[in-house]
């Protein structure tokens, strides 16, 4: 989580002197940050209902891993409307929502 979230709130800003890897996040193509919410939110999920483990009934373990995860997912947007050169959308929440079903129905076939 705690890598999403700086991946998430780093400033989108191409000037040259950033430092490489905030020049880099920024000039990532849009297809593939919205294909990387989905990935990434899926493994986030995934790791959620797998800490969870120890939860007896397997549909609480995979509600309040999604439960999480979107809860998750939506801050972080909500956070990037505060960092200069990002904004966040209910679009990439739902990609975010998305990427975090289908982390648990990966997470059903094997935990």
């Amino acid at each position: 989580m705690a890598l999403l979230a700086l991946v998430s709130l780093i400033p989108g800003d191409t000037r040259q002197g950033n430092p490489a890897l905030i020049r880099l996040l920024a000039q990532t193509p849009t297809l593939l940050q919205k294909v990387l919410h989905v990935l990434l939110y899926g493994i986030l999920a995934l790791l959620l209902a797998w800490t969870l483990d120890g939860i007896q009934s397997g549909t609480y373990q995979l509600l309040i891993a999604l439960v999480i995860a979107v809860i998750f997912g939506a801050v972080m947007e909500w956070g990037q409307t505060r960092v200069p050169g990002r904004f966040g959308t209910v679009y990439d929440v739902a990609l975010n929502a998305t990427g975090a079903a289908l982390g648990l129905l990966a997470a059903a076939f094997i935990l």
